[in-house]
């Protein structure tokens, strides 16, 4: 019976280790949303979002509690069909009960039109893969596994049958020696931000109107199918459900009357972002607030999320409340959204003055025969705490670096420049080299973690990357 037990808790340490995991460092975070949810006290969220990508970066949580007092997850996953999110509404309701469940209804529509769940194998895998074992995910594996012929039972139940080669044709990365420190980095409850503008591909976009003559889309049969499970079990749990389409490019006038049909049949709320009226009122500019044709950027976010509050807290009468669980992820939100608004700071100075978060390693590196930095840059890297006393020191090599809040090294010479420390309790190692090549022009490069950044020419050189979610933040080169 020992042998048993012993047996049992290697095979499942073995699974964990080699079933892949996607955490904060990839903008489809998907092992930890489902990590964090299980981390939610019980009936603790109002609110539960559902849907694909379109979801992900759509609903805030932090936002909306921020703002309104309500507690939110966003239980969205990179091309979650409307089977995984029925499934995943399922699963939520044996930990919460929730007054509202809002969908985003982008893949109501036909997407993978040769996959049977109108996802791939792989998105559907990242979905449930981390779903605790019950009685919901036993029949949605079943459910899954009969509707598409390709995808194994015994696969979900012992995952060495689907990933014992991945070591042959992806290999093993730091994800799956860390995954109890990362699956707990789920400050943003299931949300994930980008960063970029769509820019001029998004400045000849038209909001719909909905009183138009176009016709409905045809949704997918099995989304549709799934839709009305969803439907039915809002209302067999009292739960307000409310369909959504968020901004985007692709979603057409048709799919949105689609839903605005299936909505009005069916006694739910629908509220389409594309459409003139809401678009206006929420301010939105699709070049400004959509990082791509599909997905809005943190700051379109924001705007969705705040109007998502004023229905569900003005039409809906949501009271807000304060709860230990999102009142102490206040400051990682700030940090999120300084982090997203840093890459938009332009001169020298102001993005300098914003390097101060003790989450941030920097790397600093100026080169230059003739030192030309301007008082405001100088005076943003002595408020980082840097002494920076560059006057007079023509054709020398700088080098400096801040970790924790704190200066690890700050050096000036008219040598080349070497340095080497290992961050996170050693697990995170740092070296950077500032000097001259070959051919005596001036070079720096960077390396931390899995990242790595040179420059061959003279100026100032900045690196930031985010030790926390181990993501490069940004990098930067100034010709002074």
């Amino acid at each position: 019976m020992g042998f048993l037990l012993i047996f049992a808790v290697c095979y499942h340490a073995y699974c964990r280790w080699i079933t892949p995991k996607f955490f904060t460092d990839t903008d489809w975070p998907t092992t930890t949303t489902c990590a964090g949810f299980y981390e939610l006290p019980k009936d603790s969220a109002d609110v539960i979002f559902l849907g694909s990508s379109h979801g992900v970066t759509s609903f805030v949580p932090q936002e909306l509690y921020n703002k309104y007092g309500i507690t939110s997850y966003n239980l969205s996953t990179d091309e979650q069909g409307v089977a995984t999110s029925y499934y995943w509404l399922k699963e939520a309701l044996r930990y919460q009960t929730p007054k509202a469940v809002v969908l985003e209804c982008y893949f109501c529509f036909p997407y993978y039109v040769d996959e049977p769940l109108n996802s791939d194998e792989t998105a559907t895998r990242k979905a449930f893969d981390f779903m605790k074992w019950s009685p919901v995910k036993a029949e949605a594996v079943k459910t899954i596994c009969e509707l598409d012929e390709n995808q194994n039972v015994w696969s979900y139940y012992f995952p060495h049958l689907r990933y014992h080669e991945r070591w042959l044709w992806e290999g093993f990365d730091r994800n799956d020696y860390t995954y109890r420190k990362m699956a707990a980095r789920s400050e943003l409850k299931g949300y994930s931000p980008l960063r970029f503008y769509l820019g001029e591909k998004g400045e000849g976009f038209e909001p719909h109107d909905m009183g138009s003559d176009a016709g409905c889309a045809d949704m997918a049969p099995l989304m549709r199918e799934y839709l009305d499970k969803i439907n039915d079990l809002c209302k067999e749990n009292e739960i307000t459900l409310i369909l959504t389409i968020t901004p985007a490019v692709s979603a057409n006038v048709e799919m949105c009357k689609a839903v605005q049909a299936y909505a009005d049949e069916n006694g739910c709320q629908f509220i389409s972002f594309n459409e003139r009226d809401v678009y206006q009122q929420m301010d939105y500019v699709m070049a400004e607030d959509n990082c791509d044709d599909g997905h809005p950027n943190l700051w379109g976010a924001v705007k969705i999320t705040d109007y998502m509050g004023s229905v569900l807290s003005g039409q809906f009468g949501l009271e807000g409340r304060t709860e230990a669980k999102w009142e102490e992820t206040r400051d990682a939100y700030d940090f999120i959204t300084d982090a997203c608004d840093l890459i938009h700071l332009g001169e020298i100075g102001p993005f300098l003055s914003q390097l101060h978060h003790e989450q941030y390693a920097v790397v600093i590196t100026y080169q230059n025969d003739s030192y030309a930095l301007e008082e405001s840059a100088i005076e943003a890297l002595r408020q980082l705490g840097l002494a920076a006393e560059l006057d007079g020191q023509d054709g020398c090599n700088y080098l400096a670096v801040l970790a924790d809040g704190r200066v690890l090294t700050e050096q000036l010479t008219f040598e080349d420049i070497q340095y080497q420390c290992a961050l996170a309790d050693g697990q995170m190692p740092l070296y950077a080299v500032s000097g001259r090549n070959e051919w005596g022009g001036y070079y720096c490069e960077i390396g931390i973690d899995r990242e790595t950044y040179r420059n061959d020419n003279g100026g100032l050189n900045v690196f930031i990357y985010n030790m926390q979610n181990r993501r490069l933040v940004d990098s930067r080169w100034y010709d002074t």
